[in-house]
């Protein structure tokens, strides 16, 4: 009984009572409007619950949320907990409630996308646990219909979700973070070509091939009008490229750019490059150049893996 023990016997009712009285009669119970056989029959319920400790009353809260009337996309917690957050919001402000307070912000702050700065039930959460389509759109900057599509796409969102379905759901802020990196380092398709150091010609041939791949798939419904790629996997691709042994003073007559050499017959750029990336063919990067220009290598070799294939 140590739970109860470190807590007041009019705490303990009072939140009992309280808890008792939402499940039993709904989020906008009038306590002191019921009679005093249903308000016994509530503070049993909510003391057989609340004397269980926190996991148990966690469990309550979460089917006093999950029961609520609301259906609002950005629908506070008044509105979700009824009149359970009224009373420790504001109610018993003269007097400590008890833990119940702890858990119930706690519970909030695990459950709703809570902005950073705000106060819930006294406290300024300082740290961001979950987004909600709305905050998530606002960060990544992307227009909340679309986000919603993207984010089916990449399988954050259940395919059939309806627009309100998926304005109701929270993403948890840890397991975001790549994606918002992601969008707010990407770069546009127009710039992608200098960044990796190829021409436009060839960076379409490596796009059509998926060796380069946009950060959202184009196929299919809601395909992405405005293609961005993601940094992150261009760079994995140049420091490929880096990591290829440096060309000799001596070696660079006998080699020639990856360009040049597809223009000799041994193979299509695209196939040339993709063999280089998984170390199927020698290559050596220039020095004085960077990215995809840097490449070079033999033809001879390149032409004759290119039949042997």
């Amino acid at each position: 009984m140590s739970w109860l023990e470190g807590q007041t016997l009019e705490q303990v009712l009072a939140a009992s009572e309280m808890i008792g009285g939402i499940l039993q009669h709904g989020h906008k119970v009038a306590l002191t409007r019921l009679q005093p056989d249903q308000t016994e029959e509530a503070t049993d319920i909510g003391f057989s619950i609340y004397s269980e400790g926190p996991e148990a009353v966690e469990e309550a809260l979460d089917t006093i949320r999950q029961t609520s009337p609301t259906t609002a996309v950005q629908a506070g917690p008044l509105a979700i907990y009824g009149k359970l957050f009224d009373w420790l919001d504001r109610r018993c402000n003269a007097i400590d409630p008890g833990p119940i307070r702890d858990i119930l912000r706690d519970h909030i702050v695990k459950h709703s996308a809570v902005e950073p700065g705000s106060k819930v039930l006294g406290v300024e959460i300082t740290e961001r646990q979950y987004h909600s389509l709305y905050s998530l759109s606002e960060t990544v900057g992307i227009e909340r219909k679309r986000l919603a599509r993207l984010l089916k796409k990449l399988g954050k969102v259940p395919e059939h979700a309806s627009e309100v379905d998926a304005g109701n759901m929270v993403f948890r802020a840890a397991a975001t973070t790549e994606l918002v990196e992601a969008f707010q380092t990407a770069i546009p398709m127009h710039d992608v070509p200098e960044y990796l150091g190829t021409t436009k010609h060839q960076f379409e041939a490596l796009d059509r091939e998926g060796i380069v791949r946009p950060l959202i798939p184009r196929t299919g419904r809601g395909s992405v009008r405005h293609v961005v790629f993601g940094r992150l996997h261009l760079d994995e691709i140049l420091g490929t490229i880096a990591r290829l042994p440096k060309l000799s003073a001596v070696d660079e007559g006998k080699l020639h750019p990856i360009s040049y050499v597809a223009q000799r017959g041994a193979g299509r750029f695209e196939v040339l490059f993709a063999e280089i990336l998984d170390g199927n063919i020698s290559a050596f990067v220039h020095p004085e150049k960077s990215g995809i220009a840097a490449i070079y290598l033999d033809v001879g070799s390149a032409v004759t893996l290119n039949r042997s294939v």
